[in-house]
């Protein structure tokens, strides 16, 4: 692993900080790089702790980082399946999701 990517990884976790189930704090070895495509960076994080994993997104920059998780936008609890609703809800947006993660943090933090 180059030093970017460790840099990636610290940034992010700065900005998730702990587990959203147990509230353990995030080390950097729970996290993983999956992709990269310019400033967007795709990593799962799993929590040492209780074994939840994220999935995030985030766009990293000289600025710092715009961080969105998978697992706070639609938390499903390990012992709770995922329903018929979540499946249609998350179909419903990819549908119409371009894959533009600049716009899609814009828009959800009311900047678009």
């Amino acid at each position: 692993m180059d030093s970017n990517e460790f840099d990636v990884r610290r940034t992010v976790l700065s900005v998730l900080e702990q587990c959203s189930v147990c509230n353990e704090q995030y080390s950097i070895d729970d996290a993983r790089i999956i992709e990269r495509q310019g400033e967007l960076w795709v990593l799962s994080i799993r929590c040492s702790h209780c074994r939840t994993q994220a999935l995030v997104a985030a766009v990293v920059d000289g600025d710092g980082a715009e961080v969105d998780t998978f697992d706070r936008a639609l938390l499903v609890q390990p012992d709770e399946p995922a329903s018929v609703d979540d499946v249609l809800d998350m179909h419903r947006f990819l549908e119409t999701f371009d894959g533009d993660f600049h716009a899609l943090f814009s828009r959800r933090r009311g900047r678009a």
